[in-house]
């Protein structure tokens, strides 16, 4: 039985999750929560006391009023709408962005200009809610013409010649922005420190990852060892660097699925592949997302893809089971980042574009092996991991041991584990 809050506790509580308790009066009309503030020494027209604001000085920033009740109150209840909504129309003379929250300790209801929205389950911090607003939509036929143009400039113009160097190229100077590499400040600067800030940028960001997973190092090697021809024309470098910079504004949006970005990504350098020497398969994105839904995986799984590729299964759970919780901002969302995604590669230039594709997003890189599914290190690596659901797209030819890899991935996860694989049934009777 939950524990029951009086409204003093739930309020405190609230305050501290949200940031309200924090001294930003430099930067906002007015923070906090309590029962002591009236919204006339706010610098609106009413005596009553909210339990919780967050008043910005800028009129067009994002406004949150919060109210609370003890844990036995039902949020629902229209008394408590109503008075929500009268502490939102108090303010609604200054502001046109305004979130309101009702809050009972366990439960919250969110509601953006008045209107119930979808959000996390949990209370998270008022930066989440100001995003609420943001129109971060993604337009997929720019995501492909950039796509097309930075495949274009890295074959014909910086004379990469291997499909998989351009994607890994590509990838690690995403990585390079989005830990705040600022690709924009070397636009004009010539070859060798667009070059070395890639891989420089790419070093540090790697440091604090390195000490959970030496291997993740490998990133760093594939990038040193990939060839290209030195590029006078500094259009052409401003060029990739404008187009990087686009697509990263994506990545992290609420409204990237999995697909809309990283699997139009990849899949348009893979429209110039060659029939892969190497047995790789890049899964397209309407099946992992099929298969994500066939075995129910859910945000509170642990999700297996012991031959990962370049990670399509990995980012498809993650981008499904952030938007079960609420989005990139919450909470939950870090630690199904960090703790819920598991792959195994043993491809070697394959594992450095799996590492690249999880470090776009800041996290689950750590949970990537470079190890061979058919083999002893690798069962034992699957088994020390609290796996509950299994996603996999195993290679299909005989000699590279797809029987054995589906064998040693259901002999090691425990016992009751959902897994759905992809299987060719006429090469899969042959070695029975």
């Amino acid at each position: 039985m939950a524990i029951f809050k009086t409204e003093d506790i739930v309020r405190d509580e609230a305050g501290k999750i949200l940031g309200f308790d924090h001294n930003l009066k430099s930067t906002t009309l007015g923070i906090g929560v309590g029962q002591l503030t009236t919204f006339k020494q706010l610098g609106f027209k009413s005596d009553k006391k909210p339990d919780g604001w967050y008043l910005p000085s800028n009129s067009n920033d994002v406004a949150i009023i919060l109210e609370t009740k003890n844990s036995n109150e039902d949020i629902k209840k229209e008394k408590w709408i109503d008075e929500l909504f009268s502490n939102i129309d108090i303010i609604s003379s200054k502001y046109k962005k305004i979130i309101g929250i009702l809050y009972n300790g366990y439960n919250v209801d969110v509601y953006k200009n008045k209107e119930l929205i979808n959000t996390a389950k949990t209370l998270q911090d008022k930066q989440y809610y100001i995003d609420l607003f943001k129109d971060n939509s993604i337009d997929k036929n720019k995501i492909y013409s950039l796509t097309k143009k930075i495949n274009d400039l890295l074959h014909f113009k910086f004379g990469i010649k291997n499909l998989y160097h351009r994607m890994i190229f590509t990838a690690s100077a995403l990585v390079v922005e989005r830990f705040g590499g600022n690709l924009d400040a070397i636009k004009n600067n010539g070859y060798e420190p667009f070059r070395n800030k890639i891989y420089d940028t790419l070093a540090k960001s790697l440091q604090e990852h390195r000490r959970q997973n030496l291997k993740i190092d490998i990133l760093l090697e594939v990038y040193s060892e990939i060839r290209m021809n030195v590029v006078e024309n500094q259009d052409d470098i401003n060029s990739f660097i404008d187009s990087v910079i686009d697509i990263s504004h994506s990545v992290n949006s609420n409204n990237w699925n999995g697909e809309d970005v990283m699997g139009i990504f990849f899949n348009e350098f893979n429209r110039y592949k060659k029939k892969s020497e190497s047995g790789q398969v890049f899964t397209p994105e309407h099946i992992t997302s099929f298969m994500y839904d066939l075995i129910g995986v859910s945000h509170n799984d642990k999700v297996l893809d012991a031959t990962c590729g370049s990670g399509g299964f990995l980012v498809k759970a993650m981008a499904n089971m952030i938007k079960e919780v609420g989005g990139i901002n919450t909470i939950e969302a870090e630690n199904i980042k960090k703790d819920q995604l598991f792959g195994i590669e043993f491809d070697r230039e394959i594992f450095a574009l799996a590492c690249a594709n999880m470090l776009i997003h800041k996290d689950g890189k750590t949970n990537l092996e470079q190890l061979d599914t058919r083999e002893t290190q690798a069962c034992e690596w699957i088994k020390s991991k609290p796996i509950t659901k299994v996603l996999m797209n195993p290679p299909y030819e005989r000699k590279y041991g797809c029987k054995k890899i589906v064998e040693n991935v259901l002999e090691n996860v425990p016992v009751g584990t959902k897994c759905a694989f992809i299987l060719l049934i006429k090469n899969w009777k042959k070695t029975k």
